[in-house]
């Protein structure tokens, strides 16, 4: 498990940095951009940083809350764009509809009356599809729509099995799940130093 994460996150890195350019900005004063991101399951911050008119990199920290239990999620990736139509009605900006891998981690607390507070991690991997909406009239801000519908989540919780002889043995068991995110997020662009 420890060398498909590595391979993966190598693999997100690798790309990134092979279509790496200059800064473009994407025609909006800033190639960072950061804000809010509300969505379901998690809800949390936003960041991406435009390499140029093809590649972002985009960071996602959040937090959801089911019932019991808390998560906290961190998740990177490499968007791509595949279609970047100028929207006349948006004051001429460049739409970019985007794709791309992202990984995830994750922490979760689940509190039990039996027993207790147990605490699991994870690694997801995700296809998110993102369409950005720039504005002419106020360039600093950036509008997304993002939905990941393919997804997978592999969750380590720590089990107890009791045996027949009645002693209790600890262990971690993997159990492997659909997961996805869908969300909206406005961000500010950060100003380009000149």
């Amino acid at each position: 498990m420890k060398k498909l994460l590595f391979v993966g996150v190598f693999a997100i890195l690798v790309s990134t940095l092979c279509f790496a350019g200059k800064g473009s900005d994407n025609g909006n004063g800033g190639a960072d951009k950061i804000g809010g991101y509300v969505g379901w399951p998690i809800f949390g911050l936003s960041y991406s940083h435009e390499f140029n008119d093809l590649v972002e990199l985009d960071l996602l920290a959040g937090y959801s809350r089911f019932f019991l239990s808390h998560r906290l999620d961190f998740q990177i990736g490499a968007l791509f764009t595949v279609f970047d139509p100028v929207l006349p009605g948006l004051g001429n900006q460049k739409c970019p509809l985007s794709l791309g891998p992202v990984v995830g981690f994750n922490v979760t607390s689940v509190n039990t009356i039996l027993l207790g507070t147990y605490y699991s991690g994870g690694i997801s991997l995700l296809l998110p599809i993102r369409w950005e909406m720039n504005f002419g009239n106020i360039p600093d801000f950036n509008l997304f729509f993002d939905v990941a519908p393919v997804g997978m989540n592999v969750q380590f919780a720590k089990t107890i099995d009791v045996d027949s002889e009645g002693k209790t043995r600890t262990k971690i068991t993997p159990t492997v799940g659909y997961f996805f995110r869908a969300g909206i997020g406005l961000r500010y662009r950060i100003p380009s130093k000149k």
